[in-house]
């Protein structure tokens, strides 16, 4: 019998012409008959999502807040293609795994600026220090894009885009209050006076938490958080055509957590203080009747990590990174563009061992065009010139079709990656672990899907085939850093939304994954085979909606213990009621059957959970 692999070989060549509408049951249930969802990351420049030509996900305020949402993976756990893992209580480590990609194969941005920790041994984001703060937007985009955002994109891109002010001033205030003592408040105040905009928000979590190491195996110390983040968006309008802006964040954050010992997590005292601020200063300019857009940015980020036991500091490790950028638009005919750009980034680390810079500049472009009507397609290249290793390119192309006859929209992309080791990789000395000797990641991957939509738009079903290969990939064996010879992530993402009646509508998501170290025939840690999430939400009268979902995760390999953690499946419901034009009283019960079960080997979970709260806005 011939292998999944071998059937769908042939429609490589197929795909790269073929279009793409996103996997995404978010996207199906916000887009309007009338207005279709127009998206910015994919293509770096606005584009109906029925002309993307890569796996694209939103998630809009709307969704968030009604989901509850307190940190950013509590909505990002219904995206498919995505696997989270959390290492214990609130605040604790989070990876997110992209198609069976490595965490740090995903790319942060907030609002365009990078976020991965230059200082980590593998930069990444910590997503258990995100919190949800007047987010206005989330696009996530699947597959390769190192062509438009460099190395750390090989495996896709989260971007985060905040509020704007607009119009009258406008506030909001919400307080929120549940198990383990935990407190969570926001504010929000944004508007527009003649050529000025304004954004602030800010959000504050206390919670006394749950033990990290699990309690299963003797651990009783809670494990508690504090995080503190404020965001700020100001921009002015000089003229018609010339803009400038400036994005200001700041994250405090400290918690308690448990650490490896004798096999597994135990309880420890130690606990960790981070810090992190990003700003960003940009310019825009439109010429030629808007046919030629151009951004000027300059962006700074600064992540300081400090871990503690008791009230000794331990160790230390501090990273920032600085990029200036350009970025042109030009609209050559109504069916043609171009996005063209240049770039150059330094990162730096001071940490115990370690006080290392590097530079890397970066050129890009690529060209869409509708060749024909309902068929787009984007060809694009990109040259990146590192100050350790040289010059590297990389390419990605994309194709959307939609067959009028039936509205079935076919997808597709191919793309290829390119990632530098990390300083930290490169020149850990504690531990001994670096290796000036490693050689950089590179990647290929592709898709091909088909989206239908049946009963007058009433059922939207989305299937993609996925496969990456990683060359050279980077982890640490035995006592240091080694390159794989090769890695291999290959799946199935499936979205289904339905809407049953007028105020019941169901959703749901299925990925199959298969990721594997093509050198030893190993499982890749932390990539689960089978994962989905099914949610019904209803509204049996104005103003109130109640929804139940489940998410579900098969047997697990963890590499820490060598060992598979076995599958689970979680219950939670989440209602709200809207009182009146002010004010809004919303509730939730996490893990409903206060269900047992591990993300990350020997490292607890939280059990039933019960939060209520109130929202105002003004």
């Amino acid at each position: 019998m011939r292998t999944l692999n071998e059937l769908v070989r042939p429609v490589k060549c197929l795909g790269i012409c073929a279009g793409i509408v996103t996997l995404s049951i978010s996207t199906a249930q916000a887009q309007d008959a009338e207005t279709e969802e127009v998206v910015v990351t994919a293509t770096r420049m606005e584009t109906p999502i029925s002309k993307v030509g890569s796996s694209t996900t939103v998630i809009t305020a709307e969704e968030i807040e009604r989901d509850q949402a307190r940190e950013v993976i509590d909505v990002l756990r219904k995206v498919p293609g995505l696997s989270i893992t959390q290492t214990g209580s609130f605040g604790a480590s989070t990876s997110i795994f992209m198609r069976g990609m490595s965490a740090y194969h995903t790319q942060l941005l907030i609002d365009g600026v990078e976020m991965a920790d230059p200082s980590a041994a593998q930069p990444s984001y910590d997503f258990g220090h995100l919190m949800v703060t007047d987010i206005e937007r989330i696009e996530i985009v699947r597959g390769p894009q190192s062509t438009l955002y460099g190395g750390d994109a090989m495996g896709g891109v989260i971007n985060i885009i905040t509020k704007k002010g607009k119009g009258a001033p406008r506030s909001s205030v919400s307080a929120e209050y549940g198990s383990y003592n935990t407190k969570n408040l926001k504010a929000s105040l944004s508007g527009a006076h003649q050529k000025l905009s304004y954004a602030v928000s800010a959000s504050y979590l206390d919670t006394q938490g749950f033990s990290s190491a699990d309690e299963r195996n003797g651990n009783d110390e809670d494990d508690g958080a504090e995080n503190l983040t404020i965001n700020a968006n100001f921009g002015v309008q000089l003229t018609d055509n010339f803009s400038v802006e400036t994005k200001l964040r700041h994250m405090r954050s400290e918690i308690e957590y448990d650490n490896w010992s004798g096999g597994r997590a135990v309880d420890r005292n130690d606990n960790m203080r981070k810090r992190e601020s990003s700003a960003y200063l940009g310019a825009n300019l439109a010429l030629f009747d808007n046919r030629l857009t151009n951004k000027f940015g300059v962006s700074y980020i600064s992540s300081e990590r400090d871990t503690y036991l008791g009230d000794a500091r331990n160790s230390y490790f501090d990273g920032d990174k600085n990029k200036f950028e350009y970025q042109g638009n030009f609209k050559i005919t109504d069916a043609q563009n171009i996005v063209f750009g240049a770039e150059t980034e330094q990162e730096h680390t001071e940490q115990a061992g370690i006080d290392q810079k590097v530079r890397n500049n970066g050129y890009f472009a690529t060209y869409q065009i509708e060749a024909v009507e309902n068929l787009v397609l984007s060809a694009g290249a990109r040259l990146d010139d590192h100050e350790k290793y040289g010059n590297h390119d990389t390419y990605r192309l994309t194709g959307s079709y939609t067959l009028d006859s039936t509205q079935t929209r076919f997808h597709s992309s191919l793309g290829t990656g390119f990632r530098a080791p990390s300083l930290y990789e490169l020149y850990e000395s504690v531990w001994g672990g670096g290796n000036p000797n490693l050689k950089p990641e590179e990647s290929r991957g592709w898709d091909f899907g088909v989206e239908q939509p049946l009963w007058e738009d009433r059922i939207v079903l989305d299937v993609t085939y996925f496969e990456n290969t990683t060359k050279n990939l980077i982890n640490w064996v035995g006592s240091g850093y080694v390159n794989i010879n090769e890695a291999e992530a290959r799946g199935v993402e499936t979205g289904l939304s339905v809407d049953l009646l007028d105020n019941l509508s169901l959703a749901g998501t299925y990925t199959y994954t298969l990721a594997e170290n093509k050198s030893t025939g190993g499982t890749l840690a932390r990539r689960p085979k089978h994962e989905g999430t099914l949610s019904l939400a209803y509204e049996p009268m104005d103003d109130l909606t109640t929804d139940l979902s489940v998410r579900a995760k098969g047997r697990t390999f963890d590499s820490a213990t060598s060992s598979y953690m076995g599958g689970f499946a979680v219950y939670d419901f989440k209602t709200s009621y809207k009182i009146n034009d002010v004010a809004t009283v919303f509730g939730r019960v996490e893990n409903i059957f206060d269900k047992d079960y591990h993300e990350a080997s020997s490292y607890g979970t939280g059990g039933r959970a019960a939060y209520v709260g109130v929202r105002a806005s003004f």
